[in-house]
């Protein structure tokens, strides 16, 4: 609105633990957008692969003559079950693409403590395979600017990221900072043969022109979100000395988690850590992760230390950056033991 579109929203997705509640919520705020004349449309999914195919809808809406707005922001919602069970529909929307005015982001819930699940899970592993850009909140507050962050890339640069929240941040409570200008994205300038680039959502999935939708979402699509992340800084080195030996790599709640492990055995402040030659790499935004910035956090470091959840997706990330290169760090993770 205040760019002067006339835009809407659509939810939709499947309840379940640590998501339980969303759906209510949703209902609640819709009833506030349209007090405020906006419109938010709440549509509870039969299951998350149906869901899933409506948001992709929300997409291609504007290609349509008939569509009644500028752009549709869509959302969909699941555990990671229901990623499981919507992981054709979602690959399938992610190769339609997205629409410049409105983007699509994928909120799954993660459990990885099996606090309310059969199993304990993780869907990084199907997220990467399934070619959506990953941020991890690791508070509420971040889970608000980087969902913000989430629409702003998938409008510019034509993916569907998805937010990863576990059950630690879902079920936990906090104060947030809400103001329309606390997150200002940085966007990508992105050419495609000399000229400017924009995402063009699609419906033409069929060949030969998913080969072609294939290509640009490798060339172009990904690597625009990967800068993306690096401009607006979603990895950062939080803490640095001139003495560094080690450096510990950790991305979303893991990360909160590495801090209070670090504090519990002595180190308080960011200074203990210097002195102990500690160097921290905070990850919002895990995959893609940029090889340039892991190897300026690596240089200088005698080990560098991946700590993640469950599959070890970061840890290759990181050993695929370093691969080969003169005086590269040791990289221990899953199933390295420190000599």
């Amino acid at each position: 609105r205040r760019a002067g579109l006339h835009t809407a929203a659509y939810v939709s997705g499947y309840p379940g633990s640590p998501l339980a509640g969303y759906d209510r919520d949703v209902q609640a705020v819709a009833k506030l957008a349209a007090a405020d004349g906006l419109k938010l449309l709440f549509q509870p999914g039969m299951n998350e692969e149906l869901a899933a195919t409506a948001v992709m809808g929300s997409q291609l809406a504007v290609t349509l003559d008939s569509c009644r707005y500028d752009g549709i922001i869509g959302i969909w919602y699941g555990k990671a079950p229901g990623l499981d069970r919507a992981s054709d529909a979602l690959r399938h929307a992610v190769f339609a693409g997205t629409s410049p005015k409105g983007g699509a982001v994928a909120i799954v819930g993660d459990d990885p403590m099996a606090k309310s699940s059969t199993l304990p899970s993780s869907s990084g592993a199907t997220l990467v395979d399934l070619n959506m850009p990953i941020v991890y909140p690791g508070d509420v507050q971040e889970a608000i600017d980087l969902g913000r962050h989430a629409i702003a890339m998938s409008r510019a640069c034509g993916v569907w990221p998805a937010i990863k929240v576990v059950e630690s941040v879902a079920d936990g409570t906090g104060s947030v900072l809400f103001q329309s200008d606390s997150v200002v994205p940085v966007l990508p300038v992105i050419e495609v043969d000399g000229k400017p680039w924009t995402p063009r959502p699609t419906g033409r999935l069929l060949t030969p022109y998913t080969r072609d939708i294939e290509r640009e979402f490798i060339e172009v699509r990904l690597v625009a979100a990967r800068e993306y992340g690096v401009l607006n800084k979603l990895n950062r080195v939080e803490v640095r000395g001139p003495s560094d030996w080690i450096g510990i790599v950790s991305p979303g709640y893991t990360y909160h988690q590495t801090l209070e492990a670090l504090r519990m055995l002595g180190f308080h402040t960011d200074d203990d850590l210097r002195s102990a030659g500690i160097r921290l790499f905070h990850l919002d935004m895990p995959i893609p992760l940029d090889p340039g910035q892991v190897r300026e956090f690596a240089d200088g470091l005698q080990q560098v230390v991946v700590v993640e959840e469950k599959a070890q997706n970061l840890e290759w990330a990181v050993k695929d950056a370093l691969y080969g290169r003169a005086n590269a760090p040791v990289v221990y993770g899953k199933r390295a033991i420190l000599e």
